[in-house]
């Protein structure tokens, strides 16, 4: 009995221990949250959408984008509608973020 009784108590403790592993793994790799900015006033969100200054659809920092017609890419290259290098949406300077 006093065996039966050890053994449920050390397997409690191992998934307790086990738990608390699983639960500090997760919180360590969730994503950073992506940024988004307009390729014409360099505006900044954190959400995909339209700027609410000039109505460009905003670019997610890491994508390309052509500087012509703002159509966007997740890879480099030409552009697929007017044939225009593609530039790389950069993240916001400090001086930038200052106009």
């Amino acid at each position: 009995m006093k065996t039966l009784f050890a053994a449920i108590i050390f397997c409690s403790l191992s998934l307790g221990a086990f738990a608390q592993q699983a639960s500090t793994q997760k919180a360590s790799t969730t994503k950073a949250a992506a940024s988004y900015r307009c390729p014409v006033c360099g505006y900044t969100g954190s959400k995909a959408g339209d700027c609410p200054k000039d109505k460009t659809a905003l670019v997610k920092v890491g994508d390309y984008y052509c500087p012509e017609c703002y159509m966007t890419s997740s890879k480099a290259g030409k552009c697929s509608m007017c044939g225009v290098d593609m530039k790389k949406m950069e993240p916001a300077t400090a001086a930038a973020t200052k106009k």
